[in-house]
């Protein structure tokens, strides 16, 4: 029988057990309730049901020992999925995960689930061309309810299904599962505000790895979560919302009952905020406490309307060298378990990442006007290191790309020279900022796109392969994509001179050779507008941006062993496009070819189709991009040859363009 919100019981919390710090720690010893290797007795989800809590524990260690295995061999997201192992097999013993909808936030704290829910043994293709997503994919599993790689969306899910099982007149659960980082994210708020106002049932499980809202320890905190628990306490305030809901008492007494409930919240509990939502509030539990988990996640799916239980857990939880140091062990590659040090192959020359961060320093130092912006992304932009030399002009804003835009913008309007620093499938989720906030007031904001072009195993979700068409389109905004390290430090220079409106720079993940010392010299200027002539030709003309530079001069070469003359173009901007020295090449020429790590429709290409039209210029013309579909994970090299981006693919479909149009 279903409890009413009127009714209450709630069990309450007990004393922390000893979840161990380290995996070796975590293994039950036989005769305690539970045996070893639980995990290989779970054929279906729902098996998990019958166990106990002991065996529950033993599960959650079983569950840690694969996902380290596992991700110290392929890589992927190790410390966010290690917090929450014990929530997850917690919820596989309340809830029918062949029924329920549970929808996690970005998906990289999943591993557990996707272990539970039939892809144990395909753990060690994650991420791999054929292998499974280091994220939740509809394609991928009939468990994964909402594919994800941004934050903030599995609210605004959750509430979209469960109002689908309403409409459909269906019986199941909706459960959302989002880190406290999300929470910063503005979607959140506007489905927390929505989900309050439709009354629908709706549980928000509110993981709160280390950045606790406020601190959950000691004997005080136990307390305060035992009365706001208490059957008694929430009977009481169930009978208070009751009167002030159906109005039978007068005005004066209804605003009375009103603030007597918001203070005992406010008193009692850390969620008088999410109670002005209409979510009844729980917490705070520890995140690894299995027995109390699964004792509130009972309670919970009993419970009617928008609920939130907040737990908090710690990021690596079970591996010390994650847990000490969350950051760093965020997403990984391959590694050592034994120590934690990484086992990646020394990378050739210095990341893009690195150049351009200490560019960005140099230019900070020399000018004070200048700041720096990211969206809780500061360790994987190069901005954490600058923070700690100059903490009061980098900004963090969490998650939420489009207040750091607008908040770019208004710095700009005072003088003040933002850098906004964001992943270029990030920036995306602020592309009307930048139209109606930055470039209609031709603002002189300042965009660094990284992670531009194919990523590899994060796949779809994080290519940034749709950047040079985005910001192409927008009126005044100025386009930049340097082909090395050296190109990007001078565009950088150019970018901080820049006053005439709005200015991006692109560049891809990886390392390059090729970049000044900045220690002993500087890098070229870099002249705006003005592309490279770096060969000219009388057969063919390869016009490139950015990492298809490199590419177009080995095609080149190989077209030069067949006897064709080939000319090549560095373009460096996409906007404004090197008008004079394109149009000057192309008439020399009897086909043309564009090379981008972008998409091709609307994109680099798509503009020197239209700058040909413009200037009537009669040549056949082909396009290397990113075709008209989402590439998966797989290796950067991979994703390159699905593209047909890889030389082999480029020169065998350009010998057959040029030698079709010149019949």
């Amino acid at each position: 029988m279903k409890l009413e919100r009127s009714g209450l019981s709630i069990p309450k919390e007990t004393k922390k057990k000893n979840s161990g710090q380290e995996i070796a720690r975590m293994k039950l010893k036989p005769g305690k309730g539970a045996n070893k290797n639980i995990l290989d007795k779970i054929s279906n989800s729902n098996d998990v049901h019958a166990l106990s809590i002991a065996e529950l524990r033993q599960l959650a260690a079983d569950c840690r020992e694969v996902i380290l295995s596992s991700i110290s061999q392929t890589g992927g997201h190790l410390a966010s999925s290690l917090g929450a192992v014990d929530l997850t097999v917690a919820l596989a013993k309340v809830f029918d995960f062949e029924k329920d909808k549970i929808v996690w936030d970005v998906g990289h704290q999943t591993y557990t689930y996707k272990i539970l829910t039939g892809r144990k043994d395909q753990m060690e293709g994650l991420g791999k061309k054929g292998g499974i997503s280091k994220f939740l994919s509809r394609f991928e599993s009939k468990y994964d309810h909402f594919g994800a790689g941004h934050a903030s969306t599995s609210i605004s899910a959750s509430l979209g299904i469960g109002k689908a099982r309403t409409l459909n007149r269906d019986d199941y659960k909706t459960i959302a599962v989002i880190g406290d980082g999300a929470m910063t994210g503005g979607l959140a708020f506007e489905a927390l505000n929505h989900a309050g106002h439709l009354d629908e049932d709706l549980i928000v499980i509110l993981n709160d790895n280390e950045m606790s809202i406020d601190a959950n320890v000691g004997a005080l905190s136990r307390t305060i979560l035992n009365i706001s628990s208490s059957k008694s306490f929430n009977v009481l305030r169930a009978e208070i919302i009751r009167q002030i809901r159906e109005h039978k008492l007068p005005l004066a007494i209804s605003n009375t009952l009103d603030k007597v409930n918001d203070s005992m919240m406010a008193f009692f509990t850390k969620g008088i905020w999410f109670e002005k939502f209409n979510f009844r509030y729980f917490g705070q539990v520890d995140g690894h406490n299995i027995k109390n988990l699964v004792s509130f996640l009972k309670l919970t799916k009993e419970l009617r309307g928008p609920i939130l239980l907040h737990i908090n857990t710690r990021k690596g939880k079970g591996y010390s060298p994650a847990e000490s140091d969350p950051s760093s062990f965020h997403g990984v590659g391959k590694f050592d378990v034994a120590t934690g040090n990484s086992l990646k192959s020394a990378s050739q020359g210095k990341s893009y990442t690195s150049i351009w961060s200490d560019s960005f320093l140099r230019v900070m130092e020399k000018d004070e006007k200048v700041v720096g912006i990211s969206a809780a992304m500061l360790n994987n932009t190069g901005l954490a290191s600058i923070q700690k030399k100059l903490p009061e002009r980098i900004f963090d804003v969490g998650i939420a790309e489009g207040h750091a835009v607008t908040f770019a913008g208004g710095l700009a309007t005072q003088q003040i020279k933002p850098f906004v620093v964001i992943y270029s499938t990030f920036l995306q989720r602020a592309f009307d900022h930048i139209v109606h906030d930055i470039a209609r007031q031709n603002l002189p904001v300042r965009f660094i796109l990284d992670r531009g072009g194919f990523v590899g195993p994060d796949g779809a979700t994080h290519n940034g392969v749709l950047d040079l068409t985005y910001m192409r389109m927008i009126p005044q905004m100025a386009l930049m994509v340097p082909k090395n390290g050296k190109e990007l430090q001078g565009m950088i220079n150019l970018a901080h001179k820049y006053d005439d409106g709005p200015i991006a720079i692109r560049f891809p993940r990886g390392s390059t050779t090729d970049y000044v010392d900045l220690s002993s010299s500087e890098a070229d200027p870099i002249e705006f507008g003005k592309g490279e002539l770096l060969q000219s030709g009388s057969d063919i003309l390869l016009i490139a941006v950015g990492t298809m530079v490199d590419t177009s001069i080995e095609v080149a070469r190989a077209l030069e062993g067949k006897k064709l003359s080939v000319g090549v173009i560095n373009a460096r901007f996409v906007k404004p496009l090197d008008k004079n020295l394109i149009i000057e090449e192309a008439g020399k020429v009897n086909c043309v070819a564009t090379l981008e790590e972008n998409s091709k429709i609307g994109g680099f290409g798509s503009g020197i189709l239209e700058l040909f039209a413009e200037f009537g210029v009669m040549k056949p013309t082909l396009q290397f991009g990113v075709p008209d579909w989402f590439i998966r994970f797989a290796s950067r090299e991979e994703q390159l040859q699905m593209a047909g981006l890889d030389v082999e693919s480029i020169l065998d479909k350009l010998l057959e363009f040029c030698d079709r149009k010149s019949q």
